[in-house]
């Protein structure tokens, strides 16, 4: 991705009612501060995992998946491990969106085609055909507006911590008491901040969590038991029945109707 000041200024100078900016850099774990936009923003992640924070919390962006931002609000984006993807800025108002909170969806292959034809568009030869084209964009973005997958990110500093150390080492099993030792609280204590923050508890969590890293790796072309190996499952069949728990499918039947 562009550095910062090079990316607002091509921002600012578009006056298209649709526009779209690739996200292609070839660079592990890349941050972009805290910022706002006038447009609302779809970003669109073809590879790796993305997370978005927001004052509201932090949304999980993984591969194949998108996530609706609202005008105006207050975001930083955070890269882990190296992720490609689109930003589709909208200066219209979308009916089926919220005006203040985030929406994830589920990216399809002609919203994703799409993305990548609009992003070829320049304001010097822009054509009524493409005005048609980004309407059809626009109504494919909300066609899948619903919630695929969300995890919830705690705002209490200490359960956010271990959020973002499950996120960096997802495989790590380390149990209620020991979490507990490590925020130097009681483990009763541990389980109402998380949960208050949450709506489940570390292990319900990490179960989410897992799902959302199977769902990139799988995409990226991991074996069941590649993914299984990457969780800390002790076997295939350990991690296949905690996805079915979670998506109501095998991760292969999963990834057949994806």
């Amino acid at each position: 991705m562009m550095q910062n000041e090079t990316f607002h200024s091509r921002l600012d100078q578009h006056n298209l009612p649709l526009f779209v900016l690739k996200i292609d850099r070839q660079v592990p774990d890349w941050e972009l501060a805290s910022h706002q936009h006038e447009r609302s923003q779809l970003l669109a992640t073809t590879s790796g995992l993305i997370t978005v924070e927001t004052p509201s919390g932090i949304w999980v962006v993984p591969a194949q998946h998108a996530l609706w931002i609202p005008s105006n609000t207050l975001h930083k984006v955070s890269s882990y491990g190296i992720s490609t993807g689109y930003v589709a800025f909208v200066n219209t108002v979308l009916q089926h969106f919220s005006a203040h909170t985030c929406t994830m969806l589920q990216m399809t292959h002609l919203m994703n085609a799409m993305l990548e034809r609009v992003e070829t568009f320049s304001e010097t030869s822009f054509v009524e055909n493409n005005r048609r084209l980004m309407d059809c964009l626009l109504d494919e973005i909300q066609s899948t507006a619903h919630p695929i997958f969300y995890l919830p990110m705690p705002k209490d500093s200490r359960m956010l911590q271990i959020a973002h150390d499950l996120l960096k080492q997802p495989d790590q099993n380390l149990n209620l008491a020991e979490w507990a030792s490590r925020c130097c609280m009681s483990e009763r204590s541990l389980t109402r901040i998380f949960h208050h923050n949450t709506g489940m508890s570390i292990n319900q969590w990490r179960r989410k969590l897992h799902v959302v890293l199977a769902l990139q790796w799988l995409t990226d072309g991991d074996s069941v038991h590649q993914v299984a190996m990457k969780l800390g499952y002790d076997s295939d069949s350990s991690f296949i029945v905690m996805f079915k728990k979670i998506m109501h499918l095998s991760p292969k039947s999963y990834m057949r109707q994806s």
